[in-house]
């Protein structure tokens, strides 16, 4: 005769793990201590507490960029010869911006003076207005775009030789 035996779902109610030992080893997920973020308040919670706290979108911070205007800048000269922060030369007046502490020279104004301005940057009046009174503007990104430019040209022979010695290759095969 067969045995009528209960299922064991039936057989365990009232047991709460079900024969299954400590309920972490009825997981299904070996001996790593849960799945995804089981735990997170205990055992591994060091690794969850960058997630705690009040997050916030800042604002990027900007830079505090000064600028001035040409009638400013020409009232300036003679202060800035006297603390070293230009120099006077046979070409005109030199101002270096990192010196001055400032970032932009705008158009207000007219200007009479020869000024040769480096690591400024110049809005496109003001910087017609310079080369109109025999000035000039050199900021770094111009000479950066000059120098890609000569860069740029040295590299197109050497890529002329490398097709040229590869056309080479296929004739003599």
């Amino acid at each position: 005769m067969t045995v009528r035996k209960r299922k064991k779902k039936h057989r365990m109610r009232g047991n709460r793990t079900h024969g299954g030992g400590n309920t972490k080893n009825r997981r299904g997920s070996g001996v790593r201590g849960g799945r995804g973020r089981a735990g997170g308040h205990k055992h591994k919670f060091s690794t969850y507490m960058h997630d705690f706290g009040v997050k916030k979108r800042l604002k990027p911070k900007t830079l505090n960029q000064k600028a001035l205007n040409l009638e400013e800048l020409e009232r300036r000269i003679p202060e800035w010869i006297e603390e070293k922060k230009a120099s006077r030369e046979a070409n005109g007046v030199i101002i270096d911006g990192k010196k001055t502490g400032f970032f932009k020279i705008l158009s207000e104004g007219s200007i009479n003076e020869k000024i040769i301005l480096k690591n400024l940057k110049a809005s496109k009046k003001a910087a017609e207005k310079i080369q109109k009174a025999g000035g000039m503007v050199e900021s770094k990104e111009k000479q950066k775009k000059k120098e890609t430019k000569q860069a740029g040209e040295k590299e197109k022979p050497m890529e002329k030789a490398a097709e040229e010695k590869i056309k080479e290759k296929g004739e003599k095969q």
